[in-house]
């Protein structure tokens, strides 16, 4: 009988530095630089001897690269090269759980943090769900799961901002949530100008927690914070702490100087989110039952000299 196990990512930053006439042509060494992060889909272990890792692969401005073939790519566990015996390209239906700041500090963003979210909703398509939790003080479910884009856009329509940040706790309340997705890819989308003053939750425990799903955090910072206007510490810290969560989870931190940058780039973000690599490979060597094995995947060559980014789960751990 099959068994599914559910695990943690991390991030891979590629930086393509060659390039070559078409694939399969001798390729000249690339240069790569890892991050400790994580990716998009759950790394799944089918059976007792097969791994599927989901992959994305995007370019510097979040477009989605989806022409790669499995010769383009290159997997190892705990640093032992693997061979890839599987390989597939798919678009997948998400459930997406919406996180808004709304906070006293995002008071002047919230008509554009309005807009973003509509821009999200524009990319849902047929059998996505999602739903919205918004956070100040405290945590709240605003709207369950459901699937009218109305609805949604209904749930922030009449927003105020006040009191301090519980980042982690509206994080975690989404992750409680998230048990209720029908969909087998789960992403969240937070928009935030990031730190926590306010949360019970703490950040090694709301790790812990994301540790365990197969939960994709994206990240949209808005860190527009002069420093003529003495940012406090926990908005100095924001952007390291959304950079984190995203790269615990194989997603992406994308830091906005400009709220009106908000809509646009929700967009290009939502637009990708449907989009994954699946590697299959069996381990060589096995390793024991309750160890974590750590997972790197990177790109080998490409059809041309471009900076390409690569997202995958950072591992699993063995039944």
């Amino acid at each position: 009988m099959s068994s599914c196990l559910r695990v943690g990512l991390t991030r891979c930053r590629v930086a393509v530095l060659a390039s070559i006439a078409c694939f399969g042509a001798h390729t000249q060494p690339l240069s790569y630089r890892a991050l400790a992060g994580s990716e998009s889909r759950p790394v799944v272990r089918i059976d007792s001897n097969l791994v599927l890792v989901p992959v994305t692969v995007t370019d510097q401005r979040g477009a989605v690269i989806n022409n790669l073939s499995r010769a383009d790519f290159l997997l190892s566990e705990e640093r032992q090269p693997q061979e890839i015996v599987s390989f597939s390209h798919e678009t997948a239906p998400i459930s997406i759980g919406i996180i808004v700041d709304l906070s006293g500090s995002m008071a002047n963003k919230i008509d554009k943090v309005q807009a973003a979210v509509e821009s999200v909703v524009a990319n849902l398509e047929e059998d996505d769900e999602a739903f919205v939790i918004t956070f100040a003080d405290r945590p709240r479910l605003q709207l369950p799961f459901t699937v009218d884009p109305a609805a949604i856009l209904g749930a922030l329509a009449h927003s105020e901002t006040a009191g301090s940040t519980s980042l982690f706790d509206g994080v975690a309340l989404a992750v409680r949530h998230m048990r209720e997705a029908r969909n087998q890819r789960k992403t969240f989308f937070v928009i935030s100008d990031g730190g926590d003053n306010h949360s019970r939750v703490t950040e090694r425990q709301l790790r812990s927690m994301l540790d365990e799903t197969d939960i994709q955090i994206q990240a949209i910072g808005i860190h527009d914070h002069p420093m003529s206007m003495n940012p406090s510490i926990e908005e100095q810290h924001g952007p390291w702490i959304l950079e984190d969560l995203a790269k615990l989870t194989g997603g992406q931190h994308h830091m906005v100087q400009d709220a009106r940058e908000l809509p646009q780039l929700a967009g290009e973000i939502s637009l990708a989110l449907h989009d994954r690599y699946l590697l299959g490979y069996k381990p060589a060597p096995s390793g024991p039952s309750g160890s974590f094995r750590r997972i790197d995947v990177k790109l080998v060559r490409q059809k041309e000299a471009r900076r390409l980014y690569v997202y995958a789960r950072r591992g699993y751990r063995m039944p």
